[in-house]
């Protein structure tokens, strides 16, 4: 399923390249849902629903073969490109161009065919500006981009029907540096073949001026922990960590926390420490 998101990401953001150096109209902050609607509609004969909570907007696709299941897998259709293209370049077209303080928009897509199943995906605006304006590569915009397909068991949910929230930048960068970190891992560890661990989902969050990430490494069956190895995983999270929030120049957090469950290890970061592992 990663290399069809990679795939699919790839030609939206040529898409909002392309939208965005030529739309000029300004909307204003009222207009935002309705707009998206109507472009939606009327360019590409697509039915969204829109929600604004805060300085996130929300936008719902419902949609017929854009997400498909094969036995117990559930992943992107080869429609999917087209369709999931449209709709970020009508988001784009309308959010580059508009006077809101819009920060982030969250598109959640489901398919009547597949009861349950829903991707999000989460971006922050200034990284879209960025992206447009060749200040950033697509491999990073694709690593800033949250993506979460998840079979929620839940059929029928509409943005009515979900709590959502305004989504604060830390949460935002808690979420992208979990991934980025089970990405940085899972790399790592492929390049040592025959390494005895394992990755799983890692978890991100921030509170109270801290940031804590949940390492979900385990053992294969009768293989045990290299120390090493474990110590080598945390100064590889540490560094991405410190990378990631240098590029944002993000300064509102005081330490970072690092967690590993199985072995009941953490390390606790000062932010002046970072510096050390960029």
């Amino acid at each position: 399923m990663a290399s069809g998101l990679r795939s699919w990401l790839a030609v939206c953001v040529a898409c909002m390249c392309v939208s965005a150096a030529s739309c000029s109209p300004t909307y204003r902050e009222e207009q935002l849902a309705g707009a998206i609607q109507r472009i939606c509609e009327r360019e590409y004969r697509l039915h969204v629903s829109t929600r604004q909570v805060g300085k996130t907007l929300a936008v719902h696709l419902h949609h017929a073969g854009i997400l498909q299941q094969v036995g117990n897998q559930i992943g992107l259709s080869p429609a999917a490109n087209e369709v999931l293209g449209n709709v970020l370049e009508a988001v784009h077209r309308v959010t580059l161009s508009s006077n809101a303080l819009t920060s982030f928009y969250l598109l959640l897509v489901s398919d009547p065919a597949v009861p349950g199943a829903y991707l999000t995906i989460v971006r922050y605006l200034d990284d879209v500006r960025r992206a447009n304006a060749n200040m950033i590569a697509p491999t990073e915009f694709f690593s800033r981009t949250i993506l979460d397909l998840k079979f929620l068991g839940m059929p029928g949910l509409n943005l009515e029907q979900l709590i959502l929230q305004d989504i604060q930048f830390e949460q935002f960068l808690s979420w992208q540096l979990a991934r980025r970190i089970q990405a940085r891992l899972t790399e790592k560890l492929q390049q040592h073949g025959g390494s005895p661990l394992e990755v799983g989902q890692c978890v991100g969050e921030y509170r109270g001026g801290e940031f804590a990430f949940t390492l979900n490494v385990t053992p294969l069956p009768d293989r045990p922990f290299d120390g090493d190895l474990i110590q080598q995983i945390f100064q590889d999270a540490t560094s991405v960590i410190a990378q990631v929030l240098s590029d944002y120049r993000f300064e509102g957090f005081e330490a970072i926390r690092l967690i590993h469950p199985p072995t009941g290890k953490s390390l606790i970061l000062p932010k002046t420490r970072l510096e050390l592992f960029r």
